[in-house]
C-alpha cells in the first residue's frame, strides 16, 4: 500500500486532470445553446457540486485516515449494498469513458485523420491507457506530476491566444430560470469525477496543513474550465453551434505565426495528452471498483472486462456527433445520481450514522 500511496501534490494534480479534461471540447458550445451569456451561472452551480464532493471526502478522510471506503461501507451498509454501489461506480466510469473517447474521436476525425476508422484510434489509445492504469497509482501520479507544468503552460497559452479573438459581447439575460435549470441537468454528467478520491481513500497520504494544496489545484482546474468557456462564448457566441471543439476553436484566431506554421497544433497535442491521462484514470476507477465487487480476481479480468465492454459499445452504439450528444445529454445525466445523490448520502451516514451489527447483511 505504501508503494501505491499518493501525496497531496499528486492528489491535487490527479484532480486537476480529472476536473478539466472532459470539459474543454464540446461542453462550452452545448452550454451556450441553453444558457447563452448566463453560462457562468450554470458553471458556478456545477462547480459547487464538484467542490462539495471534495469537501465530503476531506471530512471522511480526516475521520477515517487509514480505512478503505469499501470497508467503511460494509461496516455501515453490509456486504450486498456495498457490492451494488460499486457496480454502479463501474457503470458510471464506463459511461464517462465512452463519452470522452467519442468526443475525442470525433474531434480527431474532423481535424486530423479524416479517413481513419475507429480501429486505428483504439489501437493508438488503449495500449498506453491500459499500461498507465495498471502501473500503480503512484506511477500515474508521478507521471502526471512530471507533465503538469507543461500542461498548465499550454492551457494558459491557448487561453491567451483565445483572448485575442474575443469579439463583441453577446446580449445578456436571454435565458430563463427554466433554461438554466435544464442546462444544469443536461451537462451534470461532465462533472462528478471527484468520486475517484473515495476509491483511493486508503492510498491518499496527506500531511497536516497540506489539504489546501488539494483544494487549490481543484479550484485552479475549475477556474481554467470557466475561463475556456467564457473565452469561447465571447469569441463565437451566436455561431457557437458551428464550432463544437472549444479549446481548439479559440486558437483559430491565430492559426499561423510568422514562419512557425500552424500553432493550433499546440491545442491538439494538449488534448491528446489529457485524453490519455483521463481515460487511464477512468480505467483505474473501473479496476478498483471491479476488485471491490469480485474480490481476489487478478487485474487481468477487470481490464479485460472494461476493454471488451468499451469496444463493443463504441463500435455498435455511439460514434457520430448526434449520438454522442444524445448520450451525454439524455442518458449519462441519470448516472450523475451516483456522485451527487447516492454518494453524499453514503458519506453522511459514514460520518454521523452507526455501524450495522455483526452478522447483519
Amino acid at each position: 500500500m505504501r508503494n501505491n500511496s499518493v501525496s497531496a501534490w499528486q492528489v491535487g494534480i490527479l484532480l486537476f486532470v480529472l476536473l478539466l479534461t472532459n470539459k474543454i471540447l464540446m461542453l462550452p458550445s452545448l452550454l451556450y445553446e441553453d444558457a447563452k451569456l448566463e453560462v457562468w451561472i450554470v458553471l458556478l452551480v456545477l462547480f459547487a457540486f464538484e467542490m462539495g464532493l471534495i469537501v465530503l471526502f476531506w471530512r471522511l478522510k480526516v475521520k477515517y485516515p487509514n480505512q478503505t471506503f469499501m470497508s467503511l461501507m460494509q461496516a455501515f451498509f453490509g456486504k450486498w449494498v456495498t457490492k451494488i454501489f460499486f457496480v454502479l461506480v463501474m457503470l458510471f466510469c464506463l459511461g464517462k469513458a465512452l463519452l470522452l473517447y467519442n468526443v475525442t474521436y470525433i474531434f480527431f476525425k474532423s481535424v486530423i485523420y479524416k479517413d481513419a476508422n475507429n480501429l486505428l484510434y483504439l489501437i493508438a489509445f488503449f495500449p498506453v491507457v491500459v499500461h498507465l492504469a495498471v502501473s500503480g497509482l503512484r506511477v500515474v501520479g508521478r507521471t502526471m506530476q512530471m507533465f503538469f507544468p507543461a500542461l498548465v503552460v499550454t492551457i494558459l497559452f491557448c487561453i491567451g491566444v483565445g483572448l485575442l479573438g474575443a469579439g463583441e459581447t453577446p446580449l445578456a439575460f436571454q435565458s430563463t430560470g427554466l433554461a438554466l435549470t435544464r442546462s444544469v441537468f443536461r451537462h451534470i454528467s461532465a462533472f462528478g469525477d471527484s468520486i475517484f478520491l473515495f476509491l483511493i481513500m486508503d492510498k491518499v497520504k496527506i500531511e497536516k496543513g497540506k489539504w489546501k494544496v488539494v483544494f487549490l489545484f481543484s479550484t485552479f482546474s475549475l477556474v481554467l474550465v470557466g475561463a475556456i468557456c467564457m473565452v469561447f462564448v465571447f469569441s463565437y457566441s451566436y455561431t457557437s453551434f458551428m464550432h463544437p471543439f472549444a479549446l481548439f476553436e479559440i486558437m483559430s484566431y491565430v492559426k499561423e505565426y510568422g514562419g512557425l506554421g500552424r500553432i493550433d497544433i499546440v491545442a491538439i497535442v494538449l488534448i491528446i495528452a489529457l485524453t490519455y491521462f483521463q481515460l487511464a484514470l477512468y480505467l483505474r476507477m473501473f479496476v478498483l471498483s471491479f476488485d471491490n465487487v469480485f474480490v481476489g480476481l487478478r487485474v487481468f479480468y477487470s481490464v479485460a472486462t472494461f476493454v471488451f465492454l468499451f469496444v463493443m459499445l463504441v463500435t455498435f452504439v455511439i460514434l457520430n456527433v448526434s449520438k454522442t450528444i444524445l448520450f451525454g445529454e439524455k442518458v449519462l445525466p441519470y448516472f450523475a445520481v451516483l456522485p451527487f445523490a447516492l454518494l453524499p448520502v453514503v458519506v453522511l451516514v459514514l460520518l454521523f450514522g452507526r455501524r450495522v451489527k455483526e452478522g447483519e447483511p
